[in-house]
């Protein structure tokens, strides 16, 4: 959500706090889905009504690598856009 609302400014040239791109409820929103993970992933009421498991710690934060390495593709490839205009990357860039 951070990364794709614009096509070439860079997430750390953003700001959810003020301006005319503001959205505070997605700072909200993160822990949110955090907090809702984790209860899902240690009641064992819930386990039993979707019938998963319980995730070990060390399988639940694997993602948080992966999510960085997207966040870094991502800003290379608005950077590549911004630096190359016309480039072909920027043509099929949404």
């Amino acid at each position: 959500m951070f990364v794709a609302r614009t096509r070439v400014q860079s997430v750390f040239r953003q700001n959810p706090f003020w301006g005319p791109r503001r959205n505070p409820l997605l700072l909200v929103a993160v822990p949110i889905a955090v907090s809702v993970s984790l209860i899902v992933n240690e009641f064992q009421w819930f386990n039993s009504v979707f019938l998963t498991g319980k995730i070990p710690v060390e399988f639940f934060f694997l993602p948080i690598p992966f999510a960085f390495l997207l966040v870094g593709l991502e800003e290379l490839r608005k950077l590549v856009v911004r630096r190359y205009p016309n480039a072909g990357l920027a043509r099929i860039a949404w």
